[in-house]
C-alpha cells in the first residue's frame, strides 16, 4: 500500500510539472505602424549587452530568433528597417505539492478515502517542493528612423534551471513569441 502511495504521489507531481511547463504568450503593438513596410533586420546592439543570460544561452536565443525572422521574410542588414531588442527577466519560483498543500487528499491507512476539502491540516505525508528560476523573454522591435517601438512580445514561464532540451525549447519559446508577428496577419484569421 505505500508503493502504491507512492507512486501516486509521484504520478500527482509529474503531471503537476507538466502542467506548469508551456510558455504563456503575448504580444501588444502600435496599430498605427504599416507592418509591411519592415523587411530588413538586425539586433540592437544596446539591448543585446544586457540580457541577462549566459554566454551561451544569449547566442541560442539570438539564433532562434535569427531563424525565426528569416523564415519570415526578414533579411538582416547592416542598416535594418527594425531592429529587435531582446530582454529576459528571471524571479525566484517555488511550487509545492504533496498532500498538505492538496487539503489532504488521499488514501488513509486502510481502504477508505481520508482527507478533507481545502484544509493543511487534514492528512499528513509528504510535501513536494520545486524551487527554480522562471524567466520571461521579451522581443521588441523598434524603427531606428522613427526611434519607437511598434511591437512587443513576450513569452512567461520558462524555467531557466531546467539544462533539458534548453536550446529546444528556446526556439520553440520564439517561434511561439514570434508566431504573434505581424498582428494583422492574426487579425486576418
Amino acid at each position: 500500500m505505500k508503493t502504491f502511495k507512492t507512486l501516486l504521489m509521484l504520478f500527482t507531481v509529474v503531471l503537476a510539472l507538466s502542467g506548469c511547463s508551456s510558455l504563456r504568450t503575448a504580444s501588444d503593438y502600435d496599430k498605427n505602424v504599416d507592418f509591411s513596410t519592415y523587411k530588413t533586420y538586425n539586433f540592437y546592439d544596446k539591448g543585446i549587452a544586457r540580457v541577462r543570460l549566459n554566454n551561451l544561452d544569449k547566442r541560442r536565443l539570438m539564433a532562434a530568433v535569427e531563424a525565426e525572422m528569416n523564415a519570415k521574410g526578414f533579411v538582416k542588414a547592416e542598416k535594418p528597417d527594425l531592429l529587435v531588442n531582446l530582454v529576459v527577466v528571471a524571479r525566484e519560483k517555488t511550487d509545492v505539492y504533496g498532500p498538505a498543500y492538496y487539503g489532504g487528499w488521499g488514501w488513509g491507512g486502510g481502504w477508505g478515502w481520508r482527507g478533507g476539502w481545502g484544509s493543511p491540516f487534514w492528512g499528513g505525508g509528504p510535501s513536494y517542493v520545486n524551487q527554480y528560476i522562471e524567466g520571461t523573454i521579451i522581443i521588441d522591435f523598434l524603427d531606428p528612423a522613427k526611434k519607437i517601438l511598434f511591437w512587443h512580445g513576450r513569452g512567461s514561464g520558462f524555467n531557466l534551471d531546467n539544462l533539458n532540451k534548453r536550446e529546444e525549447r528556446l526556439y520553440t519559446g520564439v517561434r511561439e513569441i514570434l508566431a504573434q508577428y505581424p498582428p494583422n496577419a492574426i487579425a486576418a484569421k
